[in-house]
């Protein structure tokens, strides 16, 4: 028997991989057929257009692009997605399932196999006269020379691709070009090793070994592809989770959050120790751990919308109270009004005073307050650990604002539950659609208002005086002198500051809208963390107390 300090050995693979190759043209036939497929334990795509157009690139000059590893398995039928292409595979008792190569054969399935030219993301074209691979033209430079650009989505198959050159083609010199594609393409060998073994140990520590070289996985990566549901039950995936909290209208959770909760639900560390080695889940266990952890993430989402007025994944100050909120709702799946009335000072409170913050000591800390046996002292110690007021920083309207900062998702919340409206319509602005567009491109929701002050100060350039949560309109500058004075004060603009704006005294509207809203920030913080208020238990707690003394 191993001791605490050894190390489990892994075993052997009885046979040796088999070593090959295959054909772009043959490899892509057995994708067709249902044969080779992508385990349903696989990482999300991480792959953009932009990724398959040097594969194909490198493909056309030459260039290695790699080894596939397949595991030779029984698979059950299922339907196979990539992107645009829809296949049907029957159950196989030879399925090929790509280990390691996945971003590869889906951008290769993807531009060569979807049902038409331009409809998939990845979708690309090889420029005839350029002789390079491009995105989409679009329909204008179609419609000026349509003899230029071949869709990929014809190079796969010779006979389509000779019909495609007879039908548009005329020039000997572009058809020669498209010629040359294809054969190049089809043709290239792929080299690949196929691994025949019936112990997933093996084979997720020949995956393992293979991935600590090159670009390192994440932690949750390597989890996804070591436990993932090869069944196909959903969620099998980290991916597969965010996705469905989605629907929550709560924005897109990062992966390695739910994967940083995965682990403490099953007892383990919120990260990897160093030398403890992957998280590793089998069959079942892997599945019901994945179920457990979109049940409970749900759960904490629903009561940071609903109870703690957060809406948005966007604008929490920190990420780590979604870990330390998630054991708690574990032990405690149905606390006491009490309770998740003091749950909301402690996430205000934790974001007032950077407790939050969220770093590996810190959340373990947090984690160890919770008694998975006794919800109200679990609380008690909660809220004795986030500070007290003395400790709080309440962010200052005239600090230099940034949205990316926990004080500046701090005062978005703030400008937030003025419930702003738009100043072209009777109705409030849509805030989810606002975060979802600042969140995909990585930028603040909040608009500038002044760029610049002819000769005065610039500091208040800097701060949220000088933005609205509000959408590119046009002519918007000219629609806030004219807005209703409801509409102005749901942005923090008082009779005093839209006075200063109609004078273009961009100066003195800066100044009254900050001290306007230093003075909501100030109310609006202390109605949400409550210090002044006493912090005691349920009134059932109390009397037991009282029994038992």
């Amino acid at each position: 028997m191993a001791t605490s300090h050894e190390v489990e050995r892994p075993g052997s693979l009885e046979r040796r991989p088999e070593a090959g190759a295959y054909k772009v043209e043959d490899l892509l036939d057995e994708v067709r057929r249902g044969r080779v497929r992508i385990p349903h334990f696989q990482r999300a795509l991480k792959w953009k257009r932009e990724d398959a157009l040097q594969l194909l690139d490198s493909m056309y000059r030459g260039y290695p692009v790699g080894t596939l590893l397949l595991w030779e398995t029984l698979a059950p039928a299922n339907e196979l997605v990539f992107g645009s292409v829809r296949l049907s595979g029957a159950e196989s008792r030879n399925a090929l399932l790509v280990v390691d190569g996945q971003q590869r054969l889906v951008s290769l399935v993807r531009t060569l196999l979807a049902p038409e030219p331009a409809v998939d993301e990845f979708a690309l074209f090889f420029d005839l006269d350029d002789v390079r691979f491009v995105a989409p033209p679009g329909d204008a430079l179609v419609a000026k020379d349509p003899t230029r650009w071949l869709p990929l989505t014809v190079v796969l198959d010779s006979e389509q691709l000779i019909k495609w050159l007879l039908d548009k083609v005329p020039s000997p010199q572009r058809r020669d070009a498209a010629i040359q594609l294809g054969r190049r393409v089809r043709e290239y060998e792929i080299p690949a090793y196929t691994v025949r073994t019936d112990d997933e140990d093996v084979l997720r520590e020949v995956f393992r070994r293979i991935n600590t070289h090159g670009k390192q996985l994440s932690a949750g990566d390597v989890f996804d592809a070591l436990n993932g549901a090869r069944t196909g039950a959903k969620p099998g995936t980290l991916a597969q989770i965010a996705k469905e909290l989605e629907e929550l209208d709560f924005g897109l959770i990062e992966e390695k959050v739910i994967y940083r909760l995965l682990r403490v639900l099953q007892g383990h560390d919120v990260t990897e120790r160093s030398g403890k080695g992957e998280l590793r889940l089998k069959g079942e266990k892997a599945e019901a751990a994945y179920e457990q952890t979109l049940n409970v993430m749900r759960q904490v989402v629903l009561f940071v919308k609903r109870e703690a007025g957060i809406l948005h994944y966007e604008l929490l100050p920190y990420k780590q109270p979604l870990i330390t909120l998630g054991r708690f709702f574990q032990h405690h799946p149905q606390p006491q009004p009490r309770s998740r009335e003091l749950l909301v000072r402690w996430l205000w409170r934790g974001a007032l005073t950077g407790a939050h913050r969220g770093d590996t000591v810190s959340t373990r800390q947090s984690l160890a307050q919770i008694d998975a046996s006794d919800e109200e002292l679990s609380v008690q110690r909660m809220l004795e650990r986030v500070g007290t007021s003395e400790s709080s920083i309440v962010p200052a309207a005239s600090d230099k604002f940034n949205f990316r900062h926990a004080a500046g998702k701090l005062m978005t919340l703030a400008l937030m539950e003025l419930k702003p409206a738009a100043f072209d319509k009777n109705q409030a602005v849509d805030v989810s659609a606002l975060l979802r567009v600042a969140a995909d491109t990585e930028t603040s929701p909040l608009l500038e208002l002044i760029s610049q002050i002819a000769g005065g100060p610039s500091d208040g350039l800097h701060t949220v005086a000088n933005r609205l949560f509000h959408p590119k309109i046009p002519k918007l500058r000219t629609l806030l002198a004219d807005a209703p004075a409801p509409v102005l004060l749901s942005h923090g603009i008082d009779d005093q500051a839209v006075a200063a704006w109609r004078a273009s005294d961009r100066v003195a509207f800066l100044a009254h809208r900050t001290a306007w809203l230093d003075h909501h920030f100030r109310q609006f913080f202390a109605r949400r963390a409550r210090w002044d208020e006493s912090d005691r238990p349920s009134m059932a707690a109390l009397v037991l107390e009282d029994e038992e003394a």
